[in-house]
């Protein structure tokens, strides 16, 4: 059985591609449209643009991380796949019809932008069960038993119309686990790596990660969380509580644990 490792970009994940190695490694981009936050730098502009075979114009994750992924690639000395989907305009726009956007109890920009790029590459490339590493440590044991192992996918043309089918594809391998390696070995290794990992990790305006966190991201990510904050209207929202420029004017918490992540479930977002 072939084997995958899911990679984010973060600590985690970049842990297991060294430390345990698959036959692919993939990354999958999430791509917005807002060229107010094209990164000034043409090179890695161009160098993920030829990654994806597309024009890259912006991601709603931290430049960093991607700047992350291609030193992991060198470190462990294997090709990393970058993948990606449609953009997040329009991903929302055939979900919603522009009039709401995803959240907690409506998850679909994780399957769309994260885990169908990384589908399609496997029905393309492999399309046989395979092995999947996912960077879930043992002190978050509990995600594991979460993780899903089939996937509604388009497996060719019925007439004019695509045909879809659910695809038992995968089953999880988690090796963080299984060798008990938790947050502080993690921590360790990635002080030594010589590796520069964002603070935070996923989407930078993740609906997942508390008030605090999307505070201070707007100091270090004001583009992008700006981006987030125009996305919003009186009648759509991506948290509950509060718009997210009511969040850019809480007051900063001192003593909150800043970088946790989002917390998402789906086994593509950890750090």
């Amino acid at each position: 059985m072939k084997t995958i490792n899911s990679l984010s970009g973060g600590k985690t994940s970049s842990y297991m591609a060294y430390h345990y190695p698959a036959d692919f490694n993939i990354f999958s981009l999430v791509r917005i449209e807002d060229v107010n936050c094209k990164p000034k730098d043409k090179s890695l502009l161009k160098y993920i643009s030829d990654k994806i075979g597309m024009e890259f114009i912006e991601t709603a994750e931290s430049e960093l991380k991607l700047k992350a992924v291609i030193d992991i690639e060198q470190l462990i000395g294997k090709e990393i796949i970058w993948v990606t989907g449609k953009t997040f305009e329009e991903v929302n726009r055939k979900a919603t019809g522009g009039k709401g956007l995803p959240n907690q109890q409506w998850r679909f920009c994780t399957t769309e932008m994260k885990m169908r790029p990384i589908w399609d590459w496997w029905f393309k490339n492999i399309g046989e069960k395979i092995k999947m590493g996912i960077g879930f440590r043992f002190d978050e044991i509990e995600r594991a038993s979460r993780l899903t192992t089939s996937f509604k996918g388009i497996v060719g043309k019925r007439g004019l119309r695509n045909k879809w089918e659910t695809i038992e594809w995968r089953e999880g391998y988690f090796p963080l686990i299984e060798d008990k390696i938790n947050h502080f070995h993690v921590k360790q290794w990635a002080d030594k790596s010589g590796l520069n990992f964002p603070l935070d990790s996923n989407c930078v305006g993740c609906f997942h990660k508390p008030i605090q966190q999307l505070r201070k991201n707007f100091d270090t990510e004001k583009e992008k969380m700006e981006w987030f904050a125009n996305q919003e209207s009186e009648n759509k929202r991506w948290k509950k509580e509060m718009n997210y420029n009511q969040i850019k004017k809480v007051g900063l918490q001192e003593d909150f644990i800043f970088g946790t992540g989002s917390g998402c479930q789906a086994g593509y977002c950890t750090d």
